[in-house]
């Protein structure tokens, strides 16, 4: 069989007279190369502006908060922006030993409701009646804390004007629990508790916490729904004490008015009983009755006042236990939102 034949072409010339050009695909492919660089940094342009937005919704794709949870969240009315930043930080309701895990919580005398960190939020669970609006308010709580660690140092400085004014009105109200915080989570703190406790707000700022709760009258109902018994609890241990104090002014001049007109008492008995036994010392039978008479109706007397005393002694002993009653209510309700608290100490 013969050989196949086949044709080379050699070019012996090496330098050609016109400079070779780039094929037509190897132009498209620049082409597509170049296109997709550009599509590239577009890409990671929008990835680095909206990263946030994108990490939190890849965050709570998978979130699935538990019935109680789900209640909560539906009880606390989130706007889109505030369902996004929710299952975010992915809630969960703890017990006593997760939460002190959880929150690194072992202080007593400190007691923590709720906390934030590592972008997760846990909540105390307390499901008692008395305290309804409890867990629906920490939640809030810890969320604003995830909001505000997502705001720019831009938002945050145009807020802060803001949250100054509503410190000025509500000194009372903030003072005693920022003082517990470093000066680098007082502004973080403020904004929470503005948004939790006080309705009335600059304008600046209700439009902004709009942003985060359709209705945030309704947040600061749950507060203050929770915080009411503590409120009740207070004026009446405060109001018994200012009870107590008056009723004891009044039973000690009385005890010493007693004290004082038995004594005398006494000394006119014992000199009416040594003048009896003295003959001649009543000039007559009309003078040592009147005498006596005279004392019987000082004896009645002093029974009065001991009888009005002991009255006095006994409403005072009642009300006493009335106080000791409403400071160990207080005392069982502050332990009950407190999980480093005994459980001896929770009824």
């Amino acid at each position: 069989m013969p050989n196949a034949s086949r044709s080379v072409y050699i070019n012996t010339n090496p330098y050609p007279s016109e400079p070779a050009s780039s094929s037509p695909s190897s132009k498209k492919s620049h082409a597509i190369i170049a296109v997709f660089i550009v599509v590239l940094l577009f890409l990671g342009g929008i990835f680095f502006l909206n990263r946030t937005l994108i990490t939190d919704y890849l965050k709570g794709s998978s979130y699935v908060p538990s019935s109680d949870m789900e209640e909560i969240r539906d009880n606390l009315g989130l706007t889109a922006e505030g369902m996004r930043i929710f299952n975010a930080t992915r809630p969960r309701l703890d017990s006593r030993d997760e939460f002190n895990f959880d929150c690194d919580s072992s202080d007593p005398e400190i007691a923590v409701y709720g906390c934030y960190h590592s972008d997760q939020i846990y909540v105390y669970d307390i499901d008692n009646p008395e305290l309804a609006g409890f867990r629906e308010s920490t939640t809030a709580h810890e969320l604003l804390h995830a909001v505000w660690a997502r705001l720019s140092g831009i938002e945050k400085n145009r807020l802060v004007p803001f949250l100054e004014s509503v410190y000025s009105s509500n000194q009372s109200l903030f003072d005693e629990a920022l003082k517990t915080y470093p000066d680098s989570e007082r502004l973080d703190e403020l904004y929470v508790r503005s948004a939790t406790q006080v309705k009335t707000l600059p304008t600046e700022l209700e439009t902004h916490f709009s942003e985060i709760f359709t209705d945030q009258d309704k947040i600061v109902d749950y507060y203050d729904s929770y915080i009411a018994p503590f409120k009740e609890l207070h004026e009446k241990i405060e109001s018994l004490s200012k009870e107590l104090e008056s009723k004891k002014q009044i039973i000690d001049q009385k005890t010493e008015e007693y004290e004082s007109k038995s004594n005398s008492f006494n000394k006119e008995v014992e000199e009416f009983n040594k003048c009896a036994d003295t003959e001649g010392c009543f000039t007559s039978r009309t003078a040592f009755n009147s005498r006596r008479n005279e004392l019987l109706d000082t004896a009645a007397t002093l029974d009065n006042l001991y009888s009005e005393l002991g009255k006095l002694i006994d409403d005072y002993n009642v009300k006493i236990d009335e106080y000791n009653s409403n400071i160990l209510h207080n005392n069982t309700l502050q332990n009950m939102i407190n999980s480093n608290a005994k459980p001896g100490d929770i009824e």
